[in-house]
């Protein structure tokens, strides 16, 4: 078997409240025996970036390979080039290779979870994400929501943002709500925070001191991760509060300072961004060495939620992964479902199902197939500058 085509379809525009609107990025490699494997390659403001360097780039060196050598293309689509592993270039990376252990397991007849090694766990545990807004509801409404859906997980980031940026008005909102959420939620739901790398060391520490009594099952990107120290000293400081950082780590080469210096509890690689299956796998493999738990970043489309769910049933230090089922359209573009119920993703439904186990539409693909810019992220300060995000 041949690759003979690969072709990359940018999906937009999808307005929602996590920051909209947004583009979701689809690839699809195609075989000399007619097989079709499909990947996903969403990034944030780099969609015709890796949709260039697929068809452009990658796509000359894959076509013609056999499909099933995974690592092989791999190597080669990572390490044949002298600039590599910006966000660019191993999201496109990570499509593809989503797109080939699909094909891999097609033509064995073998869902990927079996050529990971097989499973550990029968159910993959999600959390539902919400956005400033709630995509509408109130934030009690939100809550009721997520347990009308049966989850059991919810995340919140740091409440809707004041203009211009004040972190001290920031921190009293996000305390605020994640206050009223727990006390909507009850106490055996688990609660996260996102607090987007927003927030200086002191004014983090202020963040998860309040937090500290709500029980937080992690509090994800407290402060600027562009160097370890920081978020370690608030680690050692709050050892009690679990700290989550990874989904702007890109490859192991990336994870390696965090994991060896302790600096967090929680990995939060994105299988969309970090290399794919093959590297998350790396990844987690490494992080279980220093007990780190994986919780992978995925606020994408259902080809990204079911190639993560086959590398979390397939690894031990799974804990939890993030999943946006309210987005618009996410359910419309499946022909072919990822089985998710009540939060949680059923491996044995998902095992009777060749590759990764999910189909697109892709006349409906198609037919959104046109770019638009989803902005700035709007930050500004009273004095006009941004702050150390």
């Amino acid at each position: 078997m041949k690759i003979t085509d690969i072709r990359c379809h940018v999906m937009c525009p999808i307005q929602d409240d996590l920051g909209g609107p947004r583009s979701r990025s689809f690839v699809e490699v195609e075989t000399d025996e007619g097989l079709i494997g499909i990947g996903e390659a969403t990034t944030e403001f780099h969609e015709m970036a890796v949709k260039a360097q697929i068809e452009v780039e990658l796509k000359g060196r894959f076509v013609g390979q056999d499909p099933t050598d995974v690592e092989r293309l791999w190597q080669v689509g990572y390490r044949d080039f002298w600039w590599r592993r910006g966000v660019v270039h191993t999201s496109a990376m990570s499509g593809l290779d989503m797109a080939l252990w699909d094909l891999k397991g097609k033509a064995a007849g073998l869902p990927v979870f079996k050529l990971l090694g097989g499973k550990v766990r029968d159910r993959v545990r999600c959390y539902i994400r919400y956005g400033v807004e709630f995509y509408g509801h109130t934030l009690e409404e939100a809550a009721a929501e997520t347990l009308a859906r049966g989850l059991d997980a919810l995340k919140h980031g740091v409440g809707d943002r004041p203009v211009p940026f004040d972190p001290d008005v920031q921190i009293e909102r996000a305390i605020d709500q994640h206050q009223r959420l727990r006390q909507c939620l009850g106490p055996d739901v688990a609660l996260m925070c996102d607090a987007a790398g927003m927030f200086t060391p002191t004014e983090a520490y202020r963040l998860i001191e309040a937090l500290r009594p709500l029980g937080m099952h992690f509090v994800e990107e407290p402060t600027n991760m562009d160097t370890v120290e920081p978020t370690l000293r608030l680690k050692r400081d709050f050892p009690d509060v679990p700290i989550a950082v990874g989904e702007r780590l890109i490859t192991r080469w990336d994870c390696r300072p965090w994991f060896e210096q302790q600096a967090i509890d929680v990995c939060q690689a994105d299988i969309s961004h970090t290399g794919g299956i093959s590297e998350l796998m790396k990844i987690a493999h490494f992080a279980e060495v220093y007990g780190i738990r994986l919780a992978p970043h995925n606020p994408y489309g259902p080809v990204a939620l079911a190639a993560v769910a086959h590398v979390a049933a397939s690894i031990q230090n799974f804990d939890i992964v993030e999943h946006c089922p309210i987005q618009p359209w996410f359910d419309d573009v499946q022909t072919l479902k990822v089985p998710l119920e009540a939060g949680y993703i059923d491996m044995d439904e998902l095992g009777t199902r060749p590759g990764l186990g999910v189909e697109l539409d892709m006349d409906f693909v198609r037919s959104r197939n046109q770019h638009v810019p989803a902005g700035g992220q709007g930050y500004e300060q009273a004095d006009g500058s941004l702050p150390l995000i």
